[in-house]
């Protein structure tokens, strides 16, 4: 090997270790930085002629196992589906309470049957009376704040949705950019892992907020399509695109309305949970208050004399009208709490009933022990008030508790595959800090060499002389 040729691979070998040292530290620097890959030079023997000429760079490898990746973002994905879902069916099942709670609607009703059942053994009690218009009238409060809560629910997912509908957008918008500026990059030859490195951050986020498939062209830039295949992204964007939008509340991708089905159109992510939220679970809670609103109002209305008259419950002051929204309309009748002794004679009665007489009264508690029939999802079609209420309640908290441990399931595998990611894709600082110890080596030796062919032409040059 000649004296050129050594110090031409000694200037290799410490460019090649320069820019390992360079890589490293980059490496440690980013090591918990979300999202961050690990970078590794690539390097091999530079040949020419036959012969070697020292170390070539090939360039900077960012090795990701993207059938890992893609399984990680669709549990993560599934994860905050559920837990989404099972935020809100919690805080309306607080509002609910259990059966046995006294801000239940099954309570709230269990009181008013005892309350007639006293007075039925001292009807000529006013304060007996005036005890049955107080539990009627709590009995309406607690299905109005009940139904608000839904309500309240159902609004705050609709709001919340809207919010990661336009997350998602400004995300996609960014990613095309990133598109953009990864293949002109590659195509210059130059090094793109930063790039890519904050492009799966965005799609990371884009997978949590929206269950995502990802298609990457040979250009480098990727294609981001809806689980069942509704395209967001082919390319770059222009500022303010909305791939997503939320038309007259159904939410649209690719000019398809996608919330109609969630389970197979969108199938996990954030906007899943608030679509089952405001679109699934709080109609179904309201429609089964409803129910319950609607046959007290009409049981109560059928012990009158004149069934098609209003009793002692009414939709909004008059008689029984549509069931759809009566748990937010339910009231008690005006007329009772200015005339308790319609508690014993009856809404509609004219005057009080003689002295101890139980009549009207027996038949205000046959409403309660009366099955009639009820149409919510999920619930008896046939049943008393009492059973009825008491079933809706444990129905609801059900939803909850059921949504609570499909989330720590879901939660569980999310957090194993992300583990699985940053083990294999991460930052080890301890393997980074070996790295260094073995270029430091590397660096030296190069040196050495260089200082060796130093020597040796030094003592050519005295010969010469």
């Amino acid at each position: 090997m000649s004296l050129q040729l050594a110090l031409s691979a000694a200037l290799s070998g410490l460019r090649a270790t320069q820019q390992q040292a360079a890589l490293v530290s980059h490496n440690i620097t980013n090591a918990t930085t979300a999202g961050f890959v690990r970078k590794d030079l690539a390097v091999s023997t530079a040949i020419s002629g036959g012969r070697g000429q020292g170390v070539r760079v090939d360039g900077v490898l960012r090795s990701v196992d993207e059938f890992l990746i893609r399984d990680a973002r669709f549990e993560q994905s599934r994860y905050t589906a559920q837990e989404t879902r099972a935020s809100a069916l919690a805080d309306y099942a607080t509002a609910l309470g259990q059966p046995q709670d006294e801000r239940s609607v099954s309570t709230a009703l269990a009181k008013l049957q005892q309350s007639f059942s006293q007075l039925r053994n001292q009807a000529d009690n006013e304060a007996a009376r005036t005890a049955v218009v107080d539990s009627a009238e709590s009995l309406v409060r607690r299905l109005h704040d009940t139904a608000a809560a839904a309500i309240t629910v159902q609004n705050d997912a609709k709001a919340r949705l809207q919010s990661s509908v336009d997350e998602v957008n400004r995300s996609l918008v960014r990613i095309g950019e990133l598109n953009s500026a990864i293949a002109t990059q590659k195509a210059k030859g130059a090094e793109t892992g930063d790039l890519m490195d904050e492009r799966d951050r965005l799609l990371d986020q884009v997978s949590s907020e929206i269950g995502i498939r990802i298609h990457t062209r040979e250009s480098g830039e990727v294609v981001v399509m809806t689980r069942n295949g509704q395209t967001l992204l082919d390319r770059e964007l222009p500022a303010g695109a909305q791939p997503l939008q939320l038309v007259g509340g159904d939410l649209v991708a690719g000019g398809k309305i996608i919330s109609d089905n969630p389970d197979q159109d969108i199938q996990s992510g954030r906007i899943m949970g608030y679509v089952q939220t405001a679109h699934q679970d709080m109609p179904r809670a309201l429609a089964q208050l409803d129910e319950l609103a609607a046959g007290i109002v009409q049981q109560f209305q059928a012990a009158e004399a004149d069934p098609t008259q209003p009793g002692l419950f009414t939709d909004a002051g008059a008689a029984y009208g549509t069931t759809e929204g009566l748990a937010s309309r339910i009231a008690v009748n005006g007329s009772v709490r200015s005339n308790p002794w319609m508690m014993q004679s009856g809404v509609q009665a004219g005057a009080p009933l003689a002295s101890g007489d139980t009549t009207q009264i027996d038949r205000f508690l046959n409403a309660f022990s009366a099955t009639r029939s009820f149409a919510a999802a999920d619930l008896p079609s046939s049943a008393t008030l009492g059973d009825y209420a008491t079933g809706m309640v444990s129905t609801q908290q059900g939803y909850r508790t059921t949504a609570e441990s499909e989330m720590k399931t879901r939660k569980i595998s999310a957090d194993a595959l992300q583990s699985a990611r940053l083990n294999r894709d991460g930052v080890n600082v301890d393997d980074e800090m070996q790295k260094l110890l073995l270029i430091e080596q590397s660096y030296g030796a190069s040196a050495q060499v260089l200082q060796a062919a130093g020597r040796m032409l030094d003592t050519l040059l005295q010969i010469r002389n």
